[in-house]
């Protein structure tokens, strides 16, 4: 085969695993979606359907959701490597997220809706973190950035489009958003039976044992990990805390609050591609430290700024979102770097337990910091947490793996 040929098919290559990277965002668009929605109107969802419960319990109702993350996730990346699926793991987690959305609404049991809420995360977990594999499978390191930036974006637009709509729909009943879920899955899961397909590149791994330590093998792989156990750790203090705030502190409607998560989500999703194609061209971690320490700072002052007025809050999560932007492409797009390609879902799988770990940590900061020291203090501390995890890291890029993420 002749040079032209070769490039040729080395465009036609890429050309197809963009439209596959695309086709995974778009079933992404449609799962986070669905989850992003119920965020909105949990205040009336809970408190008025189970009158008398604490703020801690309370911010369970997410930390469930993200305790089935953090635990499916593992295992869902450990055998999805093990057994090379990717496509059984969508089907599977899809189908049974139809069925445990629409059951949340059935029980007037606060134990039982905890444990319907976990088992729908359990299966949502299956199905987005094998979407973010998958795009990991179909990018090489010359566009993996660009992949994470276009995957990322669809993420993003989810994040924020999910609340907007469920501002809306929310308002014609308590129910229809978690209606609502169960027909995105629905579709998630139409179009996985026609459309998608297992990478042909995908090996079985020998045992799971060897996946499993897979950190220890790749201990530079902690470094975008611990980047994603603050990012997600705020993502769920905000999204508990705020909803909360705006709908008992500032006395706000479901539509204004879903108005504030979106405009929170805007930047974020206008910064994806662009700052993933960024850190093609200029390295990781540089970005990852500006953004980092712009959030920090950021989210250290916004709960003392919501005090202030609904504008000048909606400008500073603006800000925020900006921040968060900056960061979210080059660290998914670290762990590609740092594994091999037969390892990414392990990869993967690792880089989102310590993520799920953060996001079911934050709502219950919330739950046990706001009674005890307000909501604007509760915002200082996880801001402090920030800078204080960007300074160890640092630490550890410049002592100990010298060199090896740039």
């Amino acid at each position: 085969m002749d040079n032209q040929s070769l490039i040729v098919e080395n465009e036609d290559t890429v050309e197809s695993n963009t439209n596959r990277v695309v086709l995974l965002g778009i079933l992404t668009l449609l799962t986070i979606t669905a989850a992003a929605i119920l965020h909105v109107n949990q205040p009336e969802f809970i408190l008025d359907r189970f009158i008398g419960i604490s703020d801690f319990e309370y911010s369970l109702f997410d930390s469930t959701l993200y305790l089935s993350y953090l635990i499916v996730g593992i295992i869902t990346g450990l055998l999805s490597d093990r057994w090379a699926k990717r496509r059984f793991f969508i089907l599977v987690g899809s189908s049974g997220s139809i069925v445990f959305y629409w059951l949340m609404t059935t029980t007037l049991s606060y134990p039982i809706l905890l444990l319907f809420r976990f088992l729908q995360g359990s299966f949502t977990v299956m199905a987005w973190q094998t979407f973010m594999t998958l795009a990991i499978d179909f990018s090489d390191p010359q566009n993996r950035g660009r992949n994470m930036g276009i995957f990322g974006a669809f993420l993003a637009i989810a994040m924020g489009l999910g609340p907007a709509i469920g501002g809306v729909i929310a308002s014609f009943g308590v129910f229809i958003p978690y209606y609502t879920a169960s027909a995105l899955n629905l579709a998630v899961l139409a179009i996985t039976l026609t459309s998608l397909t297992d990478p042909t590149m995908t090996k079985t791994r020998p045992t799971l044992k060897e996946s499993f330590m897979l950190a220890r093998k790749k201990p530079e792989l902690v470094i975008p990990s611990i980047f994603n156990l603050l990012d997600r750790l705020h993502i769920g203090f905000i999204l508990t805390a705020l909803p909360f705030f705006l709908a008992v502190i500032l006395g706000l409607d479901e539509s204004l609050r879903g108005l504030s998560l979106a405009i929170f989500a805007l930047p974020f999703i206008i910064l994806q591609y662009p700052m993933g194609k960024l850190s093609d061209l200029y390295g990781r971690f540089r970005q990852l430290v500006v953004g980092s320490l712009g959030f920090g700072v950021i989210l250290s002052i916004i709960g003392f700024v919501g005090i202030q007025g609904f504008n000048l809050l909606l400008f500073m999560l603006a800000i925020l979102g900006v921040f968060s932007g900056i960061t979210a492409p080059p660290a998914m797009a670290l762990v590609g770097d740092i594994v091999r390609q037969e390892d990414s879902a392990m990869g993967m799988g690792f880089f989102n337990f310590l993520g799920n770990l953060g996001i079911t940590i934050g709502p219950v900061i919330f739950g046990v910091l706001n009674p005890v020291i307000g909501m604007a203090n509760a915002f200082v501390v996880v801001g402090a947490l920030e800078l204080i995890t960007l300074t160890m890291n640092i630490i550890l890029v410049r002592t100990i793996f010298k060199g090896k993420i740039i």
